[in-house]
């Protein structure tokens, strides 16, 4: 097993994933695959729950150096989030960024609305995990939270971490914003308000059938905010919409949690308060 950890964690396509993750997975793939396709499986595997939401490796040491360049140029302070929420050649800084990873890029467009619609069920929070991150982060400005919220995001991409960290310390974010490595299925967690778990059941069942509903059950939160695509990633519908809606309903229906729905153009959102 340790070979094959290191053989994925030295390559170059994954070495900036967790290696907690690593271990689990090819752990795993040993177990359903033999160790022979152990690697094989288990790199097939990342793909799917990570690698297949970039088009093509961002290069985020050259990302950041934009951001720090135009953020330069505006002279901007400690008041940038309301900068960014009014300033359209601020927005113009991020939204590429968020284009670069499929999850994110299909929020773009619902952005002020998708957290305004949220906020309205859950209060605003004084504090928030955000789970399997991605790029998420970038859209803090979008989310009017106070000063005095906390934001914790996690995610297994190193590298995607290490960015997020930066470029909010660059664009002196309001929030207080945190950034860690973390897996779901792993890592112990600190309460919440609410948690974030933006499109991430799917990617669960992908790699354990079934374990959706103990990773929703062990959040230690007032307010779990589920989603699920609405489009494949390819951009095409499929009925995903009342698949996943009869699915989670299904998942949760002997839990007696308070289930709120918002459907979005792009995105599937349940709003669940434990």
């Amino acid at each position: 097993m340790k070979k094959i950890v290191e053989n994925i964690k030295n390559s170059k396509k994954y070495g900036s994933v967790y290696i907690k993750t690593i271990e689990r997975i090819v752990a795993d793939c040993i177990v359903r695959f033999g160790e022979k396709r152990a690697e094989n499986e288990a790199k097939n595997l990342l793909h799917q729950i990570w690698g297949a939401y970039y088009s093509s490796r961002p290069d985020f040491e050259k990302i950041l150096n934009k951001i720090e360049t135009e953020a330069e140029k505006l002279q901007l302070n400690s008041n940038l989030q309301e900068v960014f929420l009014q300033n359209e050649h601020s927005r113009s800084i991020i939204l590429p960024i968020l284009r670069l990873q499929s999850s994110v890029q299909e929020r773009v467009g619902v952005l002020e609305e998708f957290y305004k619609k949220i906020f309205a069920i859950t209060g605003i929070p004084n504090s928030i995990i955000d789970h399997a991150c991605g790029l998420n982060p970038l859209t803090i400005p979008w989310m009017s939270l106070p000063s005095t919220t906390t934001y914790k995001a996690y995610d297994i991409d190193e590298e995607e971490i290490k960015f997020l960290k930066l470029a909010l310390n660059s664009i002196h974010c309001a929030t207080k914003a945190e950034f860690a490595l973390g897996d779901v299925f792993l890592d112990e967690f600190e309460d919440a308000d609410v948690v974030f778990m933006l499109k991430l059941l799917p990617c669960l069942e992908h790699q354990k059938k079934g374990s959706s509903i103990e990773v929703l059950k062990k959040q230690n939160c007032k307010y779990i905010v589920v989603s699920f695509p609405i489009r494949s990633i390819g951009g095409k519908e499929k009925g995903m919409v009342e698949f996943y809606r009869n699915s989670f309903m299904f998942l949760v229906e002997n839990q007696g949690w308070k289930i709120s729905e918002i459907l979005f153009n792009t995105e599937l959102v349940f709003v669940v308060e434990k």
